[in-house]
């Protein structure tokens, strides 16, 4: 049966322990071991171990003199920097747990979770501070402001003591909190302590054959967990984390970033990987990808000559559970076995083991899984359930895929059993982005969906049901989704409905759903030298000769991958062009008019 196949699979992962430690003290002894050796290379800026550590014992002096400590929330509104690596490293020495907070993300999402965490207090700089809510009832330290600057330089750099921190660092302790997609329209703080982050380390270096040579990518959103694995990777293992100076790391510019980097080790999602030719990237000898499913082709293009791997885990298992061994282009494409510390529970409806090649759902145990969500003692309890294969009253999480073991052992992803989808290595619940349509005032139903492009990868689409006598404008909507939702979850295109189709039962019928028909209106010409511009690059992009100054970037199907390569473009000819500028002006009219090229 398979129930004696994967418990001798937990078994075997569940053996191998490695010895409790937290972040701070995992870093420290690599301090200790290798101080004058590049920890961080940032820009045209190397930081030894020594610089990076006594930086860092600064900053934690100072959290802990405004309030930080055991038990503690420090809120971090950085950009991806070294900067942001020392201010994880000084919550962690202040014993504290850290939130990163995107300042990208829309103020009102920004309010709720500095509301939902009640940190001590915020982390941030200058820069970053016009784009943080005007009042935010949090203290806030502003660490590049000349008074902070002045009170860093003279605090003690040595490692800070117990006495200092009110009591001994415990694995115990929470360590960060991760704001995920919520169901009900409302983001959901996952809080994590460190009991799983020396397992977690361990495998990571193991598997991914770390060394002290290695230069590992600091790729992920701090915002996101695979941020954790990245500095673990490296930090226990002595290598170097090359962390750039930009937010856009796909296509040309990821490449350009792992050539100049001589990056020899990087974590990314498939979608990122899938914009390179493998020919970009000459240095990188090991690649893991991981936050969605991995193409059979992504395999067969990027295995041979380096070591790829395929990992799997979600963000309340601390970053990882499951990762395979050396892929290669004839395997078939699985989520691999356990890592150290981690057990699996494949189950039916009624938490029985299905067999061997049957299809159930993923659970996981083990000292990573995540306390719970914070303030969210429903949604905690319906997902962390009690673990019916331990007597100590462990506890197991509900992860919502659905997976089989083959009769090796490894484990087969059969996709999700609920709304939450995986985009471009983003988790998102669809509930919420419903939840934000819904409070339009014109919109009496939403329902969201993920559907594959003709050309371009999936999309995230939005049908609407409008009040009575109203009909909202596609542009209207994606301007009101994204004032509450991070780029990554606003809809590309919006279609109008007159009701949702339903099954038997009276859940929404997804299936069911008309297809969307793209517009591809033909008119007004470029008038300037930005119009002029963006139109070829947007006949370019979508194969169009009849286009509009009034064609929609997403209307045309457009989606984040394409908005990188837009931008670039746009960059290349000298428009400067953000992110969220595509999400908010769509049009290539107002693209251009946002650009100024003083016309």
């Amino acid at each position: 049966m398979f129930s004696k196949g994967l418990n001798k699979a937990s078994d075997r992962s569940a053996t191998t322990r490695t010895a409790s430690a937290t972040l701070a003290e995992l870093w420290e002894r690599t301090v200790r071991s290798r101080p004058s050796s590049p920890a961080i290379v940032s820009n045209s800026e190397t930081l030894s171990y020594d610089e990076v550590n006594a930086r860092a014992n600064q900053l934690a002096r100072l959290l802990l003199s405004e309030g930080a400590g055991p038990g503690r929330v420090v809120a971090l509104a950085l950009p991806r920097s070294s900067r942001m690596v020392i201010s994880v490293l000084a919550v962690a020495k202040a014993g504290a747990a850290f939130l990163p907070v995107d300042v990208n993300y829309p103020e009102q999402r920004i309010a709720y979770m500095l509301a939902d965490a009640e940190p001590a207090l915020l982390c941030t700089i200058r820069t970053a501070v016009p784009k943080l809510p005007a009042d935010i009832g949090v203290p806030q330290l502003v660490l590049d402001s000349a008074e902070q600057t002045a009170t860093l330089d003279a605090l003690p750099d040595t490692d800070v003591t117990e006495d200092e921190r009110g009591g001994s660092l415990a694995a115990t302790n929470l360590a960060y909190v991760i704001y995920t997609s919520g169901s009900t329209g409302r983001p959901k703080g996952v809080a994590l302590t460190g009991a799983g982050l020396p397992a977690l380390a361990a495998a990571k270096v193991a598997t991914m054959q770390v060394t002290e040579d290695s230069r590992v990518l600091q790729f992920a959103s701090p915002s996101f967990d695979a941020y954790v694995t990245e500095l673990l990777a490296t930090f226990t293992s002595g290598a170097t984390l090359v962390v750039p100076g930009s937010d856009t790391l796909v296509g040309d510019p990821l490449a350009k970033v792992l050539r100049e980097g001589q990056v020899s080790h990087a974590v990314l999602p498939p979608a990122a990987v899938a914009t390179m030719s493998p020919d970009a990237a000459p240095d990188l000898r090991v690649l893991v990808v991981a936050g969605e499913e991995c193409p059979a082709g992504l395999v067969e293009q990027w295995s041979p000559g380096r070591l790829l791997v395929n990992a799997y885990g979600p963000t309340e298992c601390t970053v990882c559970a499951t990762m395979t061994g050396p892929l290669t282009p004839t395997d078939e494409v699985t989520i691999g076995r356990p890592i150290p510390g981690v057990s699996v529970h494949i189950l039916d409806d009624e938490l029985l083991p299905v067999a061997a090649g049957e299809i159930g759902e993923l659970y996981l145990s083990g000292a990573g899984l995540a306390r719970g969500y914070l303030n969210r003692p429903d949604v905690t309890a319906h997902v962390f359930v009690a673990n019916p294969f331990a007597a100590d009253g462990e506890r197991m999480y509900r992860t919502g895929d659905l997976a089989s073991m083959r009769a090796d052992g490894d484990i087969l992803f059969h996709g999700r059993i609920d709304d939450q989808v995986e985009l471009r290595g983003f988790r998102i619940e669809l509930g919420e982005v419903e939840s934000v349509l819904s409070q339009h005032p014109d919109v009496a139903q939403a329902v969201a969906v993920l559907r594959a492009g003709e050309d371009d990868g999936p999309q995230l689409l939005a049908y609407v049901v409008p009040t009575h006598g109203t009909t909202p404008a596609a542009g209207e909507l994606r301007e009101h989704a994204g004032r509450y939702l991070p780029d990554y979850m606003v809809p590309s295109v919006y279609a109008t409905i007159d009701a949702i189709p339903v099954t038997p039962s009276g859940k929404t019928d997804r299936a069911a759903l008309p297809p969307i028909k793209t517009t591809r209106p033909a008119g007004q010409k470029p008038r300037t030298s930005a119009e002029k511009i963006l139109f070829d690059i947007f006949r370019d992009l979508f194969g169009l000769g009849e286009i509009d100054v009034r064609s929609n970037f997403f209307e045309m199907g457009g989606n984040s991958i394409l908005a990188v390569d837009l931008i670039q473009r746009a960059q290349e000819a000298g428009l400067v062009l953000l992110p969220r500028t595509v999400i908010d002006h769509p049009t290539i009219e107002q693209l251009a008019a946002i650009a100024n090229l003083g016309e």
